[in-house]
This record gives C-alpha cells, structure tokens and sequence, in this order.
C-alpha cells in the first residue's frame, strides 16, 4: 500500500480542515520585509531550533536585519503574544515564551524574537520598533496568515514520515505530497542513517517535491556543557568538555523531545558503550515526582546527559542534581558542506529578490 492511500475517517477530517484553514487565508506581507519559513510535515524532532541558529548565520552576507517569529508553544504568552527578545535582553521566562523559543534567544545575539500565534502582528511589531527586514517564520509550513518568500521543509533522515499516517493515527501534519509547495528541502541528521539509505529518502523527496532543492544536514555534537548551570550563562559561560569524553562509557541518555531515538544514536556514535535511556514525550514538563524517578535510577558518579532544550525546562531543579558528578547537556550544532552552504545561500537570495 503506498503512503497515504488508506486514511482513517479521522484523518480525513483533520485534512479536511487543514484544506479549509488553508484556503480561506489570504497570506499577508510585513512591509517590504522577506519571510523564510521553517517548517516540517511531522509533529515534531526534525531539528528546527537548531536549523534557525543555522540559517541566522547562514544569512548574515545578506546584510538584512533578521528577527524570528515563533508560535511559542507551551508558553503562557501564546495567545497574546509578546517580544521574547530585542537581541540582547531576555524579557520573558521559559514558561511564558516555550522552551524553543526561550533556547534560541540564549543562543542569539542581535535577533530580535517574538512569541506567540498572531504572527503577522508580532512581526509588524518587530518591524516597526527595530526596523526588521528579513524574518525567520519558525514552524510555519502550515501558517497560512503569511506570506513567504522561501519555504523550506526539515525531513528527519532517521524517521522521515513516521508510520504514514496523518495525525491523530499518526505524526504527519499533511501527507508528503504537500512537499510539493516548498522551495527547498533540507534533510536533518543524515548522518545517522547509511549513505544508502539517505539517497533513497532523496529520490522519494524528488517525486513528492517536483524539484532537487534538497540538502543534507547533520546535528554535530559541538560540546558537552557541564550542569547544573544558571540559564542566565548556560550559552556562553558554561563550563564545556569535549563530546568525545563519553567514549567507552555507560551514560544515561535523559530526554523529552520528538526524536529520542536520534539522540540516542548520537550518543553510540559519539562512542557510548552502553546508553541507557530515561525519555519523555516532547516539550514535557518536569515535576518533582519526574525528578526523584530520575535520580533514584542515577548514581552520583554515573554519566547523565541531557539536551539544550531540556535543561531549559529541568534548571528550576538545579539544586536537586547539584550531586552529580557528571551531569552534561549536549550542545548540538547543525552543520553542512561548504558547498552546500553556498548554494543554499545563494537559492535562497535569488528566491527573495525574485519575488520581490
């Protein structure tokens, strides 16, 4: 049976008002501004926090003023809406602007960021009190409020489609037939999968798409940060080590995201004899019953890490793993070839001065 030709009566339904949704918005532009969506066709673990940061340096030869308009999900301010950021303050808490949200303003510096679902205002807000330019519109593949000028869709190489079926049977969002409205694909974590294996996920790609804007990426390790830290220095003043330190090791690997698996994978690869998973659904919300199952399964000396997201949502427990001797969140850096970096830039410019 090929992916999408059976759908439960539910599934349908969920099309059927994504298709609605869809139809009845007219995309809106912020001034003269160019928007770069980043979006995916699954629920979740594609890598788009990682892919902003990415793309922000990616751009920067462009000379616009970036800023990113994100939903903020989780955070209290979602409905409403607020400036999470002007680039060098942090104005809202990891409860009111989501954990993704929070993460990226850590790692950014000069990028404004706004959270919460009313988009085009936030992004005319930004526009008008820091004369943003360029957004970066996070998890919008399926905004329809907005125009853009790029769409680009992250596919996870580990787990591309989930079992095929759209939500709530399943993880897709929309069927990968919808590939077919983007400009640029950008496949995630390939190299955890075989070099087989990616290039067939690519032809698929190619006929769901009707294009070959399609590049490869990887979630490098970069270091392993030493925790508990205080959030307000976890991006920059944080003592790192190292990722390589876990070779030959037995580690714990703690996390509640889309993708456990792939972090997982990333441990073994990094040389973890033995990983021992502890996982929660994405986004989850650590409570103090969570806390003690976690440290009544790890010992003062053994090796636990976590990732950059979950220590976002873990620090308010900081003092409780503070007896830990070898407690890390890993920092992952998206990274790709230079030649697939130059072109990626170079499509994406042409694509923004042509529809100018």
């Amino acid at each position: 049976m090929k992916m999408g030709q059976f759908r439960f009566p539910l599934e349908k339904l969920y099309q059927l008002g994504d298709y609605i949704n869809k139809y009845l918005r007219t995309p809106k532009k912020i001034n003269n501004s160019a928007i770069i969506s980043i979006g995916n066709l699954t629920t979740g673990g594609t890598g788009k926090t990682p892919t902003v940061i990415f793309l922000i340096e990616l751009l920067k030869p462009l000379k616009r003023r970036a800023a990113i308009l994100t939903r903020g999900y989780g955070g209290s301010v979602y409905r409403e809406g607020a400036i999470l950021s002007d680039g060098k303050r942090i104005f809202l808490t990891e409860q009111e602007s989501g954990d993704e949200p929070y993460l990226l303003a850590c790692n950014l510096k000069d990028v404004p960021i706004a959270v919460g679902r009313k988009r085009y205002k936030n992004g005319k807000s930004l526009s008008e009190k820091y004369k943003s330019d360029l957004f970066i519109l996070d998890d919008g593949f399926q905004h329809y409020n907005l125009h853009r000028d790029v769409d680009i869709v992250l596919i996870d190489a580990v787990n591309p489609f989930g079992n095929g079926h759209i939500l709530p049977h399943g993880n897709l969002r929309e069927s990968p037939e919808a590939l077919s409205r983007c400009d640029v694909v950008i496949i995630t974590k390939s190299d955890l999968v075989s070099e087989d294996e990616c290039n067939l996920l690519v032809e698929k790609i190619k006929r769901f798409a009707g294009h070959g804007n399609i590049f490869r990426s990887m979630h490098k390790p970069d270091s392993l940060v030493k925790l508990p830290v205080a959030l307000e220095s976890f991006a920059s003043g944080a003592k790192k080590e190292k990722p390589g330190k876990i070779k030959n090791s037995i580690v714990w690997a703690l996390s509640g995201i889309g993708n456990h698996r792939a972090f997982v994978k990333t441990l073994e690869n990094l040389g973890a004899k033995n990983v021992r998973s502890i996982s929660y659904r994405d986004h989850h919300r650590y409570s103090d019953s969570d806390v003690a199952s976690i440290l009544k399964r790890v010992a003062k000396d053994d090796i636990l890490i976590t990732t950059e997201k979950d220590w976002i949502r873990l620090h308010y427990y900081k003092d409780k793993f503070s007896h830990l001797k070898n407690f890390y969140f890993l920092k992952i850096k998206l990274d790709m070839s230079d030649k697939e970096q130059k072109l990626l830039r170079n499509l994406i410019s042409e694509k923004i001065i042509r529809r100018k």
